[in-house]
């Protein structure tokens, strides 16, 4: 957009100039006012000196920094803008000059004057207006001119909409009236001066002062006072600023006073816009002050004057920031301008007004573009442009000098090039670049190219790409189009039409001027000279790098790097079109090196720019570049070149060799260049074994071009990852000639050797012709097992001129795995058995013959067992081997297990010095020989599996450095032997409770911190507990022992145990047997006032051994002890209860003896009511109901016969017993011999023999 006035162009904000503060270098450098703006102007100078110091210094900084000439053109509230509508700042020194408001009168001589006319009188009266008006003499568009940049510049840069000035506020004692009073007549006086130029221009004061109002309280009297006398308004016209103001203090001041003046601002431009308006409406064209007096001028028209005035109006609405307003007039104008009665219908093409009317025309259009897209219109913006172009094109074909052209070509340029810039200058958020410093918030999902239409389309409505806008670089693009076109049909002209004027005829010049639009270009001899005849020309080529470098830019920032890339070819073949070599050379070595269409196998594109940067190498005579562009343009992928002679070989002896210049030394690598050399290496098996011969090939093809010269080897290097280095083949010269299949023989190279991992080397015949396959075939001998990867494969070409060097990385990830044979008359190929994925062998370790067996492995082991594993060892090799045993074990989670080796005294002694207990020397075994080697370890407490990972290392005697292993892997399951339930149920202690009346002397507590050796004394419970004992074990075991163990005692008590005898110290228990183990519990309480219940923590250990044994080993038949835990027992001590026992009559069989004990462990003297319900079951003796007093820690004992009435069956006495007192029932408990159901509790009427001997 430099090419058109900036006045045309740029956003109008309005103008605010601050007077007092010092002057600044002005934004606008480059801008100079016109005589007819500062000449007669309106003069505003004072005597008060300007205000200094840090503090105005800072203050000034802070209002021009609110300037926003460069913020964004859109609606988003900037930081610059701080959320005012944005102003245009001018800091001036105490003088100022208003432009003038009316014309001078002309002077007219009388050679002006018409024939005939008389001359005027000197008091004629003149009807004057603006200087810069069309109907003023002296202006630029007098008399039928439309616009002039003069007048935007006057209300942008001249007339300001506020003009605020700065003065000290002082305070000295004694001066102070005379200070105001000279402060107050000099802004009196300024008032007055705006007041008569006519001007609505708002004036403000700040008045700086010296000191606080705390420190000075005769501040606010004095304020007032200057109020008063200048009627200034308050709210909006004075503004004081105290001393000793901090930085953030007068930022905040100077938003208070832009904020306050923003409406102001407004209103100002609303008045100016109201004038235009009414002006608009009288319908009728002023009268000028002279009528046009010589050629064929004439006034200008009524559309002119409409568009004049709409101009005016969508200037004066911009201004206000009323974009909407702004557009709208704006295409009111544009439509005067173009329609089919507007301004150009009347204007001859031939005519200065044409190309002023088309400049005109050309920046209302941009405002257009701005105003949409400042009200988030991206959509209708292009399609706006775009019908402007359109229409400016019938224009110039109908009224103009038609588009074929260079001069419609470069305003197409132009035009794109306005789009771009608006677009970087609108700076729309959905564009935001990710990572620049510009746009620190922009998100990474934003990467948009081009905006999607606004709301004002309907959804799913169908568009042309080229309606919706796109990010800049779209545009320079076009632009650069543009611009080579316009430089094609500037090498077009004749070349008549491209001398000079002086050095053409007139009718020549004339006719040029006839034909050609030179709007905004020069003329046909300077856009196109001739040589040494029309000097220095337009520079396209430098135009069009421009260009392409912008685009560039907006490509590569937002990732399009083919885009980037087709750019930067395109402008490297302008440079060689413009023979700039050098320049061309240093645009495309850097696409060359780094384009991805090599990767994506666009070989078009890839020609292209090969051959492109090989001409440039050529002519700029860089060996380097000429050698790889050569290279790679050996390939037969690329396009060829018709003529051209490929010997790569001699390629550089048509270049010039210094004496003592070293030889160029290139690296190359495959995702960098093209070459036309390929090596694959292959293996004819998938899997092999160390120590065994392995057929190995490699081949190598040549897609070089047809006809092209052989190409010869220094040598080939393929490199391998895992148990194999590289295989080097170096070029030797054949004398019978080359063979399309070769058998080498390969030596093992030393000096690449990396300690058991060898490298190979040999010999062959590497000069290969175009279109030649060449293989080579050997056998490989691996000496450590692991998979095997191709690496890479280099090849060199070593000359008297170059040498270089290529690499292919993993050159089998590209080539299908087959492998060649010979045929009867060429190589074929077969497919291997394998994906490209996968290793190129996998070299297996030498098949182990040794066996490892364990003889005693267990189904189920048990939990704290000591296991013996038994490894046996046989040795199946034909020869004697020496062979280690290693054994991991582990458990679930991967953590290892301790275990010891069971050996011999010396054995045991070697094994301390070693250092890794996990390994086991076995020592030297013949063939056929077997070895037991046992390992002890004892099983975990908990259930789970053991993992355990038994590795036999050997080497044979004659090949030492061959290890050869044999593992097996397994788990050993271990679970609990034992599950134990159990009833633990309160019987009657036979021992008489202690006497709560009586109290011995060895009844007195002791001061005994021991708890073994505390002495108690208060009531006994005693506890009957039956543990059954089940097994899960798969095989017979035997129980030597089972114990109740306590291991804790909670409430004040202390406790025995009795374990009942049984039959046999020993008993034998078979899978998912049970036996029963029955313990009597005696819990005693220490004190006896002591009422809580005790809780007994216990556990049960069972003794037992396998009833046959793992292993030989004596360890193996030693006992375990398992331990079982149980929940904790509640001995409760603290209510009453009853307890029921029964035994048989030792007199009478059948009669039974059942006693209901009542036991009162409390500190109350409790009476129960005890009644004994009658049965069918069963008759009965004893109390039928009856009343018992017991007293405090004291028992009853209260007895029935019992006869049954039934034989071999549960009889269910009840008997109830209930407190008289806290009427509480109590429920009998059952002891040993009885039981208790939801019944109540029952006893066994046994079958006893009868005198007939029935049962």
């Amino acid at each position: 957009m430099d090419v058109y006035p900036p006045q045309y162009i740029e956003h109008n904000l309005p103008f605010v100039v601050l007077s007092g503060l010092g002057e600044t270098p002005s934004y606008d450098s480059g801008y100079e006012p016109h005589p007819l703006l500062k000449g007669h102007g309106i003069e505003i100078d004072s005597a008060v000196p300007v205000v200094t110091g840090e503090r105005v210094d800072h203050l000034r900084q802070e209002f021009l920094s609110a300037d926003a000439r460069d913020a964004p053109w859109n609606n988003l509230r900037t930081r610059t803008r701080n959320d005012h509508i944005g102003f245009r700042l001018k800091a001036v020194g105490r003088g100022y000059v208003l432009p003038p408001r009316k014309a001078q009168p002309p002077q007219i001589s009388p050679d002006e004057t018409p024939p005939g006319s008389p001359l005027p009188a000197n008091g004629q009266r003149w009807v004057l207006h603006s200087p810069i008006s069309p109907l003023s003499p002296g202006s630029p568009t007098f008399p039928d001119g439309v616009m002039t940049p003069l007048w935007i510049a006057k209300h942008q840069n001249h007339i300001p909409s506020v003009f605020i000035s700065f003065f000290d506020f002082t305070s000295e004692p004694g001066r102070d009236t005379l200070n105001d009073n000279q402060l107050k007549a000099e802004i009196n006086r300024i008032k007055a001066i705006f007041h008569s130029s006519g001007y609505k221009t708002h004036y403000a004061v700040v008045l700086m002062s010296d000191r606080s109002i705390f420190e000075a309280p005769d501040i606010e009297e004095r304020l007032a006072n200057i109020r008063r006398t200048t009627g200034l308004d308050p709210k909006n016209a004075l503004f004081f600023l105290p001393a000793n103001t901090s930085r953030a203090e007068l930022a905040a001041f100077v938003q208070s006073v832009l904020t306050t003046l923003q409406p102001l601002c407004v209103e100002y431009y609303r008045d100016l816009s109201k004038h235009a308006r009414r002006k608009k409406n009288r319908n009728s064209v002023p009268a000028p002050t002279a009528a046009p007096t010589r050629g064929a001028s004439h006034p200008l028209s009524g559309p002119g004057w409409s568009v004049r005035y709409d101009f005016k109006l969508g200037v004066f609405a911009e201004f206000r920031q009323e974009m909407d307003a702004a557009c709208r007039h704006y295409s009111f104008a544009i439509d005067a301008l173009l329609d089919g009665d507007g301004v150009f219908e009347t204007t001859a093409s031939w005519s200065p007004r044409w190309d002023d009317t088309r400049l005109l025309a050309d920046g209302i259009a941009i405002r257009i573009v701005r105003c949409l897209m400042w009200n988030n219109g991206p959509t209708s913006a292009v399609q706006s442009w775009q019908n402007y172009k359109d229409r400016m094109r019938d224009l110039l074909d109908r009224r103009g000098k038609g588009t074929a052209n260079y001069g419609w070509q470069a305003w197409e340029s132009r035009w794109a090039r306005v789009m771009a810039e608006i677009i970087q200058r609108v700076d729309p958020p959905i564009f935001a670049i990710v990572g620049s410093p510009e746009f620190p918030d922009a998100l990474p999902e934003r990467k948009a190219i081009y905006s999607p239409p606004e709301k004002a389309f309907p959804v799913g409505e169908r568009l042309a790409p080229w309606h919706l806008v796109h990010h800049p670089g779209y545009w320079f693009r076009v632009s650069a189009e543009r611009a080579i076109s316009r430089r094609r049909l500037a090498e077009e002209l004749p070349e008549e039409d491209r001398l000079p004027p002086g050095m053409s005829p007139a009718t020549k010049v004339a006719n040029r001027f006839a034909t050609y639009d030179t709007y905004l270009v020069p003329e046909p001899h300077v856009e196109y000279p001739i040589p040494d005849k029309g000097g220095e020309g337009f520079d396209h080529t430098g135009e069009v790098v421009d260009l392409f470098n912008k685009a560039v830019g907006e490509f590569h920032a937002r990732g399009q790097q083919r885009f980037v890339d087709k750019l930067q070819l395109d402008m490297g073949k302008e440079l060689i079109h413009a023979a700039r070599y050098s320049d061309a050379l240093s645009a495309l070595k850097p696409l060359w090196e780094g384009m991805s269409w090599r990767n994506e196998r666009w070989w078009t594109l890839v020609s292209d720019v090969a051959w492109a940067l090989n001409d440039c190498a050529e002519k700029c005579s860089d060996e380097e570049s000429f050698l790889v562009t050569e290279f790679e343009l050996q390939s037969r992928l690329l396009r060829p070149k018709q003529g051209k002679t490929y010997d790569f070989m001699t390629c550089l002896d048509s270049f010039a060799q210094a004496e003592g210049a070293e030889k160029p030394r290139v690296t190359l690598r495959a995702q960098d260049v093209l070459s036309c050399i390929s090596i694959t290496a292959e293996f004819a098996v998938v899997e092999g074994h160390v120590a065994e011969p392995i057929l190995t090939q490699i081949a190598v093809r040549s897609n070089a071009h047809k006809g092209s010269k052989p190409i010869t080897l220094d040598n080939l290097t393929v490199a391998f990852t895992g148990s194999l280095g590289s295989i080097k083949l170096q070029h030797q010269q054949n004398e019978s000639g080359p063979s399309p299949l070769t058998e080498l023989a390969l030596a093992e190279d030393e000096e690449h050797k990396a300690g058991n991992i060898p490298s190979f080397k040999g010999s062959a015949d590497l000069t290969f012709s175009a279109g030649e396959v060449r293989v080579f075939t050997f056998p490989i001998t691996f000496k450590e097992a692991g998979e095997v990867y191709v690496e890479s494969a280099t090849f060199e070409i070593d000359t008297d001129r170059f040498h270089l060097t290529y690499t292919t990385e993993s050159p089998q990830e590209n080539t299908e795995p087959i492998w060649w044979v010979m045929g009867k008359n060429d190589l074929k190929t077969k497919r291997l058995g394998r994906i490209m994925d996968d290793p190129a062998i996998k070299v297996l370790p030498k098949p182990p013959k040794m066996e490892i067996r364990l003889p005693n492995l267990q189904k189920r082991y048990y939990a704290t067992e000591l296991i013996i594993l038994e490894l046996e060892i046989e040795n199946g090799e034909d020869e004697e081997a020496e062979a280690a045993l290693e054994f991991v074990l582990m458990d679930q989670q991967k953590n290892p297990l301790e275990f010891r080796w069971l050996v011999s005294d010396a054995d045991a002694a070697s094994e301390e010095e070693q250092s890794d207990k996990s390994v086991h020397a076995i020592g030297k075994m013949e063939p056929g020989a077997k070895r037991t080697q046992s390992i002890r370890f004892t099983a975990p407490i908990d259930s789970g599996e053991v993992l355990f990972d038994a590795k036999v290392i050997y080497h044979v005697i004659s090949d030492p450095e061959v290890p050869i292993s044999k593992t097996i892997v397994g788990e050993l399951a271990i679970i609990d032997p034992f599950e134990a339930t159990y009833d633990f149920t309160p019987q009657v202690h036979p021992d008489p409770w202690p006497s709560f009346f009586h109290i011995d002397d060895t009844q007195l507590p002791e001061a005994s911190t021991d708890p073994a050796t505390v002495r108690a004394f208060g009531l006994t419970a005693r506890y009957l507990m039956n543990v059954r004992i089940g097994s899960y074990a798969e095989e017979d075991l035997v129980i030597h022992d089972a114990d109740l163990t306590i291991h804790e005692i909670a409430g004040g008590a202390i406790a025995s145990i009795t374990k009942k005898t049984v039959g046999e110290a020993e008993v034998d228990i078979a899978p998912q047997a049970v036996q029963l183990r029955t313990f009597c519990v005696d819990v005693q309480k220490i004190a006896l006032e002591d009422r809580r219940s005790s809780a007994l923590a216990t556990s049960i250990s069972v003794t037992w051994r396998r009833k046959k044994p793992m292993s030989q080993h004596p360890e193996a038949s030693s006992s375990v002890r398992t331990v079982i835990a149980n929940p904790r027992l509640i001995a409760a001590n603290s209510e009453p209860r009853v307890l029921a026992s029964a035994r048989p009559s030792t007199q009478l069989p059948t009669l039974i003896h059942l006693d209901y004990t009542l036991e009162n462990p409390t500190m109350h003297f409790l009476t129960f009511d005890v009644s004994m319900e009658a049965s069918e079951e069963f008759a009965f003796s004893g109390p039928k109901l009856t009343a018992l007093h017991v007293l405090p820690h004291s028992r009853q004992t209260v007895r029935y016969n019992v006869l049954p009435l039934v034989k071999g069956a549960w009889i269910y006495p009840q008997l109830r017993v209930q407190d008289r007192y806290f009427n509480k029932i109590l429920k009998p408990a059952p002891t040993e011999g009885m039981r208790q159901d939801k019944r109540g509790i029952a006893v066994w009427a046994d079958v006893a023999e009868e005198e007939s001997g029935e049962k």
